[in-house]
């Protein structure tokens, strides 16, 4: 039996008629006014007051003392909420495949495979360097 389950609503409003939205699972409220943000758990409505700019992934994974809050991630263009020592991801989820025009960045990421020209690449943080684990491939949209 297949269960549909929304996992987040969102929701943009003034901070004057914030009281009229209902308390809801799994709703992220914006006030455009005070510029708030409400999330919606467990029946009840937890306010942060700040999201906190970082320039990049590598730089939100290698921040040495993350507070509870949220998190902007500039590059690629995602929010996300630290809470009880646990990252989860909000918005923009990020691609796990990236075509490369140019060359290659000069440090991968891990868990990312990356295509340039016919050649399929995975970096290894082991050795600092890009496998190859395809050469040649042909690739056609779908």
């Amino acid at each position: 039996m297949a269960i549909n389950k929304v996992i987040m609503k969102f929701i943009a409003t003034t901070s004057k008629k914030l009281d009229d939205i209902k308390v809801k699972d799994g709703q992220l409220i914006f006030t455009t006014d005070d510029r708030n943000i409400y999330l919606d758990t467990n029946k009840k409505r937890v306010t942060y007051a700040a999201i906190m700019t970082v320039a990049d992934e590598k730089t939100r994974k290698n921040l040495p003392f993350p507070i509870e809050g949220f998190y902007y991630v500039r590059q690629e263009n995602a929010l996300w909420n630290y809470y009880n020592g646990l990252w989860t991801q909000m918005t923009g989820q990020k691609s796990n495949l990236i075509f490369s025009d140019g060359g290659l960045p000069v440090e991968g990421e891990d868990e990312t495979l990356y295509v340039q020209e016919t050649t399929l690449y995975r970096w290894n943080s082991t050795t600092n360097e890009y496998d190859t684990i395809v050469g040649g491939a042909i690739w056609e949209d779908l």
